[in-house]
């Protein structure tokens, strides 16, 4: 059925131009965007089920929250490829110093309290990190992943963590490996689209410059990736029961 959802979505995504008509607001009128003709938003009531149902696939361990989501095709269905989630953490202003000397990706894989390595198993075959850049003139951390699930196969994960005067505004970018180079543009669209008003957008400040640390990137860089590896947990388990 997956299966079905994924493929029905896909040419929506190939073809997908940029709407014409007027930015789409989010963020209580903070933050505007621009969605590609044909995508529609998810309603919240499937965001919350979502996110109660992957983290009752995993125990509790990961509860990753979604306030806004978008995607071609039907937006009432619990999942389907492409899709572009969007999480917004209200927990405090982060010196933008801290990104500018990252690690490797594999650095961070490596890392013994890596969520890398934690979550890989029998869900995750194999779990990449294949990027982490920042954006200095946007303030943002972009981080790319691939993941190899044992049902679905594998996805890419393109993540972009805007920083705020608040904390972080993240969309989160899902589309089949097989199906990234034609979907890729797309995503770029509608991150290239967000836009801050002054009451939330970044404001450098020199004290940002004093910060060099890199030790938050792993906390930031794989929420996508265990959001969908507990989605594969709840299909599994909803299979056996």
């Amino acid at each position: 059925m997956l299966a079905l959802l994924i493929t029905a979505a896909a040419p929506a995504a190939v073809e997908a131009t940029t709407d014409p008509d007027p930015a789409v607001a989010i963020y209580d009128g903070s933050v505007t965007l621009r969605l590609p003709e044909g995508w529609r938003e998810i309603p919240p009531n499937v965001l919350e089920y979502f996110t109660l149902r992957t983290a009752e696939a995993t125990g509790g361990r990961t509860a990753e929250s979604y306030q806004y989501g978008f995607r071609p095709g039907d937006p009432d269905l619990e999942f389907s490829l492409p899709q572009v989630l969007i999480q917004i953490r209200e927990e405090g202003r982060i010196s933008y110093g801290h990104f500018q000397r990252l690690p490797p990706p594999a650095d961070v894989a490596a890392q013994p309290a890596s969520p890398l390595t934690d979550h890989r198993g029998s869900l995750l075959r194999e779990l990449q990190l294949t990027g982490v850049t920042f954006d200095r003139e946007r303030f943002c951390l972009r981080v790319d992943s691939v993941m190899e699930l044992s049902i679905e196969g594998r996805v890419v994960v393109r993540s972009a963590s805007f920083l705020t005067e608040r904390g972080l505004l993240t969309l989160h970018c899902y589309e089949l490996e097989e199906r990234i180079a034609a979907t890729a543009p797309v995503f770029e669209q509608i991150i290239d689209s967000v836009r801050f008003d002054d009451r939330i957008a970044y404001r450098p400040r020199l004290t940002d410059l004093w910060s060099s640390r890199h030790t938050a990137v792993a906390l930031f860089a794989l929420a996508a990736l265990l959001a969908a590896a507990a989605l594969v947990a709840r299909r599994r388990l909803r299979a056996e029961a």
